[in-house]
């Protein structure tokens, strides 16, 4: 029996360069100017075998930061990992737990999915099985893409659109919360793109109640299939006005920092779909939880990251091909990262992502590479 217990741990903060300046409603994710700023887990068992993590804060999307993520890794999160096994995952939710008091859902939850996604990539090296049997399901072998329109000008949509169509992605997201006039331009020309693709809007709560209700029905009208995150995480109330009177699917993804987060958003029928986001949910057994609720409950399945690098994109891709989501996923890494920490990637043909069966979280990570970026490229 495979005891798998932590015996060292180390954590990594570097930027990596963006192809192209990628904005929301709240302002720049990542710009070519700033880089995206990545936090990576390693977690080392006895044998020397090790799993990695991703715990990769946008301080725009959400109150985590790179100070915040670091801090709470190497004060409180990692030490107590030292002499936990990956063989009992809830065990070591249960003693996160206790750490830091929660205040909406899990605490410090991107924080946490660094442990979390680096234990389980540890369990699978260590038995030698792919994510997927840890899971206990795959009902995909492979994922489909969606691109992530980029610009603020009809003519730097075009161009990005162009690009989309050139590497052979299909479906298109795009990101709300600007001028009416713009939202459904932009709309508009998305679909035109991808007349037959699945579009869906991200407002990032940038809206109001009333703002949404009045564009909503113009957006349903140019093609969008989906809205997510319409009005501020907090609106709760508000949320479920907007969502009971709109005719697509209203996703949730930015208040949804725990399975139980996601009960009362559910009982309050706040949404229709549900965004998965390995990180914002605390690792993948928490994703995994919501995931069997949103299934109970009748919701719809999308996927989307934070444009992550390889390790979250992995466990991102992982989770919705364990759980058939068979609508384009929103993980735009590889797409808008100008670089990454992976010696061996996930295979991508066009916007098709297949699922290999390497142990664990099926990357490898270029671990001579991490250390340089540490020292070349360091966050503090």
């Amino acid at each position: 029996m495979i005891d798998g217990r932590v015996a060292r741990s180390d954590v990594f903060a570097f930027r990596l360069p963006v192809r192209t300046d990628f904005r929301t409603s709240r302002g720049v994710v990542a710009g070519t100017s700033g880089g995206r700023t990545i936090i990576l887990v390693r977690l080392e068992a006895e044998n020397g075998v090790a799993g990695w993590g991703e715990a990769s804060p946008i301080p725009t999307w959400s109150p985590e930061t790179v100070s915040s993520v670091v801090g709470i890794l190497q004060q409180h999160f990692l030490p107590a990992s030292i002499g936990c096994s990956c063989t009992d995952l809830d065990g070591l939710h249960r003693k996160l737990d206790q750490l830091l008091a929660p205040l909406w859902g899990l605490s410090a939850p991107i924080a946490r999915a660094g442990i979390d996604i680096a234990m389980y990539d540890l369990f699978g090296r260590l038995l030698g099985l792919p994510l997927a049997v840890l899971l206990g399901s795959q009902r995909r072998q492979s994922i489909q893409l969606s691109w992530t329109v980029t610009g603020s000008t009809p003519d730097v949509v075009a161009s990005s659109l162009r690009a989309a169509r050139e590497r052979g992605f299909r479906s298109g997201n795009i990101k709300l919360g600007g001028a009416p006039s713009w939202d459904l331009e932009l709309c508009r020309l998305t679909r035109e793109a991808f007349p037959s693709g699945f579009l869906w809007g991200d407002a990032n709560g940038g809206l109001s109640l009333a703002s949404a209700r009045e564009r909503a029905s113009a957006l349903q009208a140019a093609g969008l299939d989906l809205l997510e995150q319409p009005l501020p995480p907090d609106r709760l109330a508000a949320t479920a006005d907007l969502t009971a009177r709109l005719h697509i699917p209203v996703a949730l993804d930015e208040p949804i920092t725990s399975p139980a987060v996601l009960w009362e958003l559910i009982q309050q029928r706040c949404l229709t779909a549900l965004a998965l986001k390995v990180t914002r949910t605390g690792g993948l057994l928490p994703s995994r939880r919501c995931v069997d609720l949103a299934e109970a409950a009748g919701l719809l399945l999308i996927s989307s990251g934070l444009t992550d690098a390889g390790v979250a994109f992995a466990a991102n891709v992982q989770l919705a091909a364990a759980y058939g989501i068979d609508l384009p996923c929103a993980l735009n890494g590889p797409q808008l990262l100008g670089d990454d920490i992976l010696a061996t990637p996930l295979p991508q043909d066009g916007d098709i992502v297949s699922i290999p069966a390497r142990p664990g979280l099926g990357v490898e990570v270029d671990e001579e590479k991490v250390r340089w970026l540490q020292r070349e490229a360091p966050l503090c």
